[in-house]
């Protein structure tokens, strides 16, 4: 994705060209550090959030997804609808999706864990895309990533040497599970891509890498993030858990903390400290994880 205003314009220019009422771009809305998203209004009171993407992969990812995003709202899932997609004729892909009411939270109580799960649980057996499995990515991440995982925590210092230990006890029978295929599976469900509006989950956004696999993936995912109380992070190992088998959980886990060390050192804005200080952590919610789900 980006933040490129020029390529946006480009973008908004096109999607013009083919809408009777224009839309008008607005600023860039706040949002992670790898994607930006765009405001747009019309006079006919139209609200949505503009995507656009810089590389010919995800511009073919975003495509691949349109009927996909489609499906699983017809099945109930509470993602945006999206209102606008295609490829502009430079070969870059974007989509617009509906502006919901809501906002993201920062921390994850009790009652917001609950919600969480109510959401995650509808993605059991909903098998968007079988052929883009993250079983599958997981698969290779064991033997073609693996390498780089362990380099980028090594690097971290002693944090991110401790990290690395406890995920590799945490995915020690990674290579005898039998990896669920059937769930969906959103890719990057924490906290920033799901909206709270009077308490209620409004809209689950940033789903363009939607595709099928362990419902187990998008919980670890969520339990990377650092601020949950202890009883809603007891609450949400344990519905993992419950998504398909411990040992599934684990190593989910395993591989999203390590994951997360490698993106963070391929960052150039992210500091030694910071990740030093960002693998302490995660190291010391990957410990809590393994005391609660050992056998």
């Amino acid at each position: 994705m980006t933040s490129s205003r020029f390529l946006v314009d480009e973008v908004v220019r096109e999607l013009n060209a083919r809408r009777e009422i224009p839309w008008a771009l607005g600023e860039r809305l706040d949002g992670g550090s790898q994607s930006g998203a765009w405001d747009l209004t019309s006079a006919d009171g139209s609200q949505g959030v503009l995507k656009v993407a810089t590389t010919t992969d995800w511009s073919r990812q975003v495509i691949r997804a349109v009927p996909v995003v489609a499906a699983v709202r017809r099945a109930g899932y509470p993602t945006p609808a999206w209102l606008a997609s295609g490829t502009t004729v430079s070969g870059t892909g974007y989509q617009v999706q509906q502006r919901v009411p809501g906002a993201s939270i920062d921390s994850i109580d009790l009652n917001r864990a609950h919600a969480l799960i109510d959401v995650l649980e509808q993605q059991q057996g909903l098998d968007p895309d079988p052929d883009r499995c993250w079983s599958d990515f997981l698969i290779a991440e064991r033997t073609a990533g693996k390498h780089s995982l362990r380099v980028a925590a090594q690097a971290t210092g002693h944090d991110g040497r401790r990290l690395l230990g406890l995920c590799e006890r945490l995915t020690r029978d990674a290579d005898r599970i039998d990896w669920p295929r059937t769930d969906l599976v959103h890719g990057d469900f924490r906290p920033a891509n799901v909206l709270f509006d009077r308490g209620l989950i409004s809209g689950v956004i940033d789903i363009e890498a939607i595709g099928s696999g362990p419902r187990a993936f998008d919980y670890a995912t969520l339990l990377s993030h650092l601020s949950i109380e202890s009883d809603a992070l007891a609450l949400l190992v344990a519905a993992g858990c419950a998504s398909s088998r411990p040992a599934v959980l684990r190593a989910c886990v395993g591989h999203v903390f390590l994951d997360l060390v490698r993106f963070m050192s391929r960052n150039p804005e992210i500091g030694a400290r910071e990740r030093a200080e960002r693998a302490r952590a995660l190291g010391d919610r990957a410990e809590i994880i393994d005391g609660l789900t050992a056998d």
